[in-house]
């Protein structure tokens, strides 16, 4: 049973649905507030730039970046995330400062060269093709354009409310390594154990 429960709220986090998944979005506004707000502050936002974030959920990191004078573009795979972000960030869309899509979770929905830089918090556990995905953002990034990646390190032990079929955790060697052969350049590794010490934050920039 405790198996089964893990399974299936392993896969609410990969693709949040109906009431559960809502309300798991609701936990993660307070949950990750630490981790997604250091990797905001590792983006070195500049009023103005084309900025994407992957996997938004609840679309808390959306609404600091639109309140930091980015222009904001959103890609998720779960339809319920795309209508709570839309629901918490509608004046920013009504606006024009900011987009969001419901997306593969492979590919980007913006053009060659249209961004700036391109953050991704605990979500990479459940890229379908990492490396692909990278590639893509290398594609979607401008020249010198940077991305900043969160996660738990595969290098500690995954916890047993974690389904291990549905969470495809990297180390964080692998996911250097993803990023070398995406492209990627200039690649940064911080840690934070004053805010949470199994969690790496990965910058990395486009040639």
């Amino acid at each position: 049973m405790a198996a089964a429960v893990g399974r299936y709220l392993s896969g609410q986090a990969a693709r949040p649905s109906g009431a559960v998944g809502r309300l798991m979005g609701r936990n993660w506004v307070r949950e990750t507030a630490a981790v997604n707000d250091t990797a905001i502050e590792l983006l070195r936002l500049v009023p103005g730039e084309r900025i994407c974030e992957i996997g938004f959920g609840p679309g808390r990191t959306l609404e600091r970046l639109a309140a930091g004078g980015a222009e904001v573009v959103g890609v998720d795979v779960s339809p319920t995330m795309v209508d709570t972000a839309s629901r918490r960030n509608a004046k920013s869309i009504a606006a024009g400062h900011m987009r969001l899509h419901q997306g593969d979770g492979i590919t980007l929905p913006v053009a060659d060269d249209g961004l700036h830089a391109v953050i991704a918090v605990h979500t990479i556990y459940f890229w379908p093709e990492p490396i692909t995905t990278l590639a893509d953002i290398s594609r979607a990034l401008r020249s010198g354009g940077l991305l900043v990646l969160a996660f738990r390190a595969g290098e500690h032990p995954l916890p047993a409310r974690f389904d291990s079929s549905v969470y495809n955790v990297p180390t964080t060697a692998e996911a250097t390594a993803w990023l070398h052969t995406a492209g990627f350049c200039d690649i940064r590794v911080d840690h934070r154990p004053d805010i949470a010490p199994t969690i790496v934050w990965v910058s990395a920039a486009t040639p």
